[in-house]
């Protein structure tokens, strides 16, 4: 969805929010009786440590008992953090199939199966996943999250409103409800919805920034600054909630200010194609025109392309100063460049 529009077109970055969820019983590991007592130390490490260097000895202890799911399962777990992810995508498997009635190996199996590019195997997997367990709200987020990654809005919106009659008080829940309902263009539904998310969790910096964000694109600009504000103050280093604060300071018309905030949000994450063409656009307006090339061919560079109109002011204000170079002074010295 396109949130904001101001001096050309503007692509909002929301971020996700990290899901709660409800603990699952595991089964009992079979055969473990047979083990030496030193097996079943290192596979006590192994179910304990989340390191990458414990990942050989859940591969020593799963070799000592295939039946294993718990192990199967940390080890799974353990090659997808760490970058392994065909391999552990194998493991989660092997884990599904171990343990048929636990949700939790399922709902990691959809998370790597995304990572690896694979969504509706992902889909599969969390739906499995509730369906095992129907308050299991880590898997019901992330299967309303990932509708919406594939753009069936409205299917996101059903199963997050269903997450939300299980646990009425789900921070996480009424948030991801409220970035698909902006999707949907429901801007006082999605502003109504990331209110219920910030009183419920007043701590989540990304809630705060969404909700500031679609206050802005309802012309509520100062309220939008407020809690984006807000989200600086939880969590200063958040590149979205500054990006989102060039947005709103940027449809103000306050273009220093949203200078800055482009500029802060690209000391924090420098390939934020994003913010390097809102940067851009707003130092055409101010006419330094050689930091907005700059920026402009960054954000080319990492996929975003500008629109004619946003091409054609700057054609008007910048070509003819960048070739004659003679009527172009100083540029601002307090806009420093994001790229030093």
């Amino acid at each position: 969805m396109n949130c904001l529009k101001s001096i050309g077109i503007l692509t909002i970055a929301i971020s996700c929010q990290t899901c709660a969820g409800v603990e699952t019983k595991k089964p009992a590991a079979v055969g473990l009786h047979s083990l030496p007592a030193g097996v079943l130390r290192l596979r006590e490490a192994c179910l304990q440590k989340k390191t990458e260097d414990i990942i050989p000895v859940c591969r020593r202890v799963f070799r000592m008992n295939r039946e294993d799911g718990e192990v199967a399962q940390r080890l799974g777990w353990l090659l997808y953090l760490y970058g392994k992810v065909p391999e552990g995508v194998a493991h989660l498997r092997k884990a599904c199939s171990l343990q048929p009635n636990n949700p939790e190996p399922l709902y990691q199996l959809g998370i790597a199966l995304e990572k690896r590019g694979d969504r509706p195997g992902a889909l599969d997997s969390y739906i499995q996943a509730v369906s095992i367990q129907t308050d299991y709200m880590q898997a019901r987020i992330a299967q309303g999250v990932l509708l919406r990654k594939m753009k069936k809005e409205k299917e996101s919106e059903k199963v997050l409103r269903e997450a939300i009659k299980l646990v009425p008080n789900s921070a996480s829940a009424w948030a991801e409800l409220s970035i698909t309902l902006a999707r949907l263009e429901r801007l006082d539904s999605a502003i109504h919805a990331g209110e219920k998310a910030v009183s419920l969790e007043p701590s989540d910096a990304n809630a705060h920034s969404n909700l500031g964000l679609f206050l802005v694109s309802a012309g509520r600009t100062q309220e939008g600054i407020s809690e984006l504000k807000k989200a600086m103050e939880i969590e200063p280093e958040n590149a979205t909630a500054w990006y989102n604060l060039g947005l709103a300071y940027t449809k103000s018309d306050a273009l220093e200010e949203a200078a800055y905030a482009y500029q802060h949000a690209l000391l924090i994450r420098e390939e934020f194609a994003q913010a390097h063409h809102g940067l851009a656009i707003v130092l055409v307006s101010l006419g330094i025109c050689e930091k907005s090339k700059r920026h402009f061919n960054r954000s080319h560079e990492l996929g975003i392309k500008s629109i004619p109109a946003v091409l054609e002011q700057y054609q008007n204000i910048c070509k003819q100063r960048i070739e004659n170079r003679t009527n172009v002074g100083p540029d601002n010295q307090n806009l420093k460049d994001s790229e030093g």
